[in-house]
């Protein structure tokens, strides 16, 4: 039997894993925790790297492009 459950939980505080594996979130109005294996956990922080990986890219574009157009409006002022 398959059973899922969505939990909105913002505004997370703190974060926690502990030896047992048990990944702990304190959030806005209380705590949830979530128990895992060791390759549930690895998947979790694989896909968690990637997104992270995947924004900072984001970003580094951003700043160039930022910068380009900077450099090009200043070359237009000249």
């Amino acid at each position: 039997m398959k059973v899922s459950r969505v939990i909105e939980a913002k505004n997370v505080s703190h974060v926690y894993c502990g030896w047992s594996n048990d990944l702990k979130l304190t959030v806005e109005g209380g705590e949830v925790v979530i128990a895992l294996d060791e390759s549930s956990l690895r998947a979790i922080a694989q896909v968690v790297n990637n997104k992270i990986a995947e924004q900072d890219k984001e970003k580094a574009e951003a700043a160039t492009e930022a910068a380009a157009a900077l450099v090009e409006k200043e070359n237009e002022v000249e």
